[in-house]
């Protein structure tokens, strides 16, 4: 994970203006109680947990990430003294057990190597009664993503082995909290949109190399580049493509009591 997220600048314009979109939804959902002492695991560059400090008065927020520059980036963003950040492995989380009320993953899990000793490790550190929640984006709900790769696979026949396909279905984020031994566990959707000015202000993220799509076309010759661009342009002339156009993302979330 850590060598398709090393630039934080680079993920915060690609993915970061949906991340702080959605995380208020992944709040809510997960039922957060002002007070509850809070772990962000995959805290990235602070969206979730700079949203947590933003919807209570009195919880304490943990994020932690394996990408230090991430983490350097979230503690100079976020400079509420309630929020720590600290660079650390979801599949070995450095706290004694029962150390938190919540336990939250924002679009993270997908990328983890060990899903399910990460949910272990997320039930571990959650105090008996409490909840462990997490999302991912849905694999054709997250519109972004899906149209980049229908249109990248008819020009390249190894697009496909490149397309994310870990944890982005229903029911699959159920069944990996249910392994973990997590009771009661809740699965839903939540729907955001994200309006782009023009065509630039959705391809030229993407040129950044962060990311699958980023990794993908960072490794393409010039001239797949420019022959890839040119058909997204044309698939998202329907939507107002090279002018302003919207589009919609799915993620899909669970929660479990620890």
């Amino acid at each position: 994970m850590a060598e398709l997220f090393s630039n934080a600048l680079a993920y915060e314009s690609l993915m970061g203006r949906w991340s702080v979109r959605l995380a208020p939804l992944l709040a809510r959902f997960a039922q957060v109680a002002d007070g509850a002492r809070v772990l962000d695991v995959g805290c990235g560059t602070g969206s979730l947990a700079r949203t947590l400090a933003s919807m209570t008065r009195r919880s304490e927020i943990v994020g932690i990430d394996p990408v230090a520059p991430f983490v350097e980036y979230a503690r100079r963003q976020v400079q509420d003294p309630r929020v720590s950040f600290e660079v650390g492995d979801a599949q070995a989380l450095p706290y004694p057990p029962a150390s938190f009320d919540c336990a939250l993953s924002l679009l993270v899990f997908q990328f983890i190597p060990d899903a399910d000793q990460a949910a272990r490790e997320l039930r571990r550190v959650t105090r008996p009664g409490g909840t462990v929640a997490a999302c991912t984006w849905d694999r054709q709900g997250m519109e972004m993503s899906a149209l980049f790769w229908d249109v990248a696979g008819p020009l390249d026949p190894d697009a496909a082995a490149k397309r994310p396909e870990r944890l982005n279905r229903a029911g699959q984020l159920g069944e990996l909290w249910r392994a973990a031994g997590l009771r009661d566990v809740e699965e839903t959707e939540l729907e955001i949109s994200m309006d782009f000015s023009s065509f630039e202000d959705y391809w030229a993220p993407l040129e950044k190399g962060v990311g699958p799509q980023g990794a993908y076309l960072a490794a393409l010759a010039p001239e797949r580049r420019r022959a890839l661009r040119q058909a997204l342009e044309v698939r998202l002339g329907a939507r107002g493509a090279p002018g302003a156009f919207a589009l919609r993302a799915k993620a899909l979330a669970v929660r479990g009591t620890a």
